[in-house]
C-alpha cells in the first residue's frame, strides 16, 4: 500500500467523523465549528480523488509491465 492510498484513507476516515460531528452539533442546535464544517464538506470528495489517483497509477502500472 502506497503513502497515497494511505493518506486516501485517513482523509476519509476523518471526513467521515467530522461528518458525524457535524450531525451531532446540528441535533443538538448548536453552532457548527466553521473548520469542522470545512473538513466535513471537503474531506471526502478530496479522498475519492486520492483514491482515483492511485487506481489510475496501479492500471497505468500494470500495463507497462
Amino acid at each position: 500500500m502506497t503513502a497515497l492510498s494511505r493518506l486516501a484513507i485517513i482523509i476519509a476516515i476523518l471526513s467521515a467523523l467530522a461528518l458525524v460531528g457535524t450531525l451531532v452539533f446540528y441535533f443538538q442546535e448548536m453552532a457548527i465549528p466553521p473548520l469542522l464544517m470545512l473538513f466535513a464538506r471537503l474531506g471526502l470528495p478530496t479522498a475519492f480523488i486520492l483514491a482515483a489517483i492511485v487506481v489510475f497509477g496501479n492500471v497505468a502500472r500494470r500495463r507497462k509491465s
